[in-house]
């Protein structure tokens, strides 16, 4: 019997942001830009539901206080024709409108202010629960080949030795190439239990399987840390 295979390329994941506050969006787009992610943005409601229906979007980050057509209504038009993720960012301590938005299909809500990192985990949470990756036996990004029936992985045809552990860590984030997956989500998964304190088990696993796997031919490495957040495969997009 031939196993079946899952090769995972990387996903363009676009966004479209919804917001008046240029500055903020600049913030958004350069941040985001670091992890893969394209952010196109729009200053007005109405801007965005054009651009909402002229191109697709894997989510959308939309303001509730935005000039003419508010967030709500925005949310309300796009809710007719369409089940984009959408995550809302609102005032702090505004109950009344996160609670408004999540009955009117928003998958999410981010209060302001907010840190890049809070947003950014806030997204890849979204698009994780959005578009799943199937579940594989075989996986293969770029040169790395891992085969879970087998326990074996190989780059560029060459066997790599791992550690349980490591093996376990590795498929994680070859599911899902260039999305940083949370440090606590990682130690539940792999060590069976909840992150604790200065819990650095995962620093050190992730470290060491970066070790063993070497860098990209580019030379970038290939686990990439990715701050307040957790760890990425880094696909080499100078491939």
């Amino acid at each position: 019997m031939s196993t079946p295979v899952c090769n995972v390329e990387p996903f363009p994941r676009h966004l479209l942001l919804i917001d008046d506050d240029l500055s903020l969006g600049k913030m958004i787009r350069d941040y985001c830009a670091t992890d893969g992610l394209t952010v196109t943005a729009a200053g007005t409601g109405e801007e965005g539901l054009f651009l909402s229906q002229k191109k697709h979007f894997h989510l959308i980050i939309l303001d509730i206080m935005l000039p003419k057509m508010d967030g709500f209504e925005v949310l309300k038009r796009i809710r007719q024709r369409s089940n984009v993720p959408i995550l809302m960012l609102t005032t702090r301590g505004a109950t009344r409108d996160r609670v408004h938005g999540l009955q009117a299909g928003a998958d999410d809500y981010l209060p302001k202010p907010f840190q890049p990192e809070e947003l950014n985990a806030r997204v890849q949470s979204i698009l994780r629960r959005a578009y799943p990756v199937p579940k594989a036996t075989h996986l293969q990004i770029g040169d790395v080949e891992l085969d879970e029936a087998e326990r074996s992985v190989t780059i560029r045809g060459l066997p790599v030795e791992l550690t349980g552990a490591q093996f376990h860590l590795l498929r994680l984030l070859l599911e899902q190439p260039g999305i940083p997956l949370p440090r606590e989500e990682l130690i539940a998964k792999i060590f069976d239990r909840d992150a604790q304190g200065q819990d650095r088990s995962i620093d050190t696993l992730a470290s060491n399987l970066r070790r063993k796997l070497g860098p990209h031919s580019s030379g970038t490495d290939r686990i990439k840390s990715v701050r307040n957040v957790g760890y990425a495969y880094a696909v080499d997009r100078k491939r």
